[in-house]
């Protein structure tokens, strides 16, 4: 009987907890990689976001990683810049 080879995509924040020789759903896990982020185009972004891709554009300048004609991004990066939830409050503590 000749083995098969399944891939399974895992989408997370952090590493999933399982080594090499775990057996899952009745498979051992022989290799394990990370897939490299792929670049996002300033109009993904934008729709992913709800904003405009020139205000897409405007704010991710610096972190451009494609030519004039293609604004291309890395999505980690654009996520830190881009989500409204993580931004920082700004000025003092309001003292009551």
């Amino acid at each position: 009987m000749v083995a098969s080879t399944y891939t399974i995509t895992v989408v997370s924040e952090q590493p999933p907890q399982v080594y090499i020789g775990d057996r899952v759903g009745g498979a051992e896990i022989v290799e394990l990689k990370r897939k490299d982020d792929e670049l996002l185009s300033s109009s993904q972004l934008a729709k992913i976001y709800g904003i405009s891709t020139q205000t897409v554009r405007r704010k991710l300048a610096e972190h451009n990683q494609g030519s004039d004609g293609k604004y291309l991004y890395n999505p980690l990066v654009a996520d830190s810049i881009l989500n409204p939830t993580k931004t920082k409050t700004r000025g003092a503590r309001r003292k009551n």
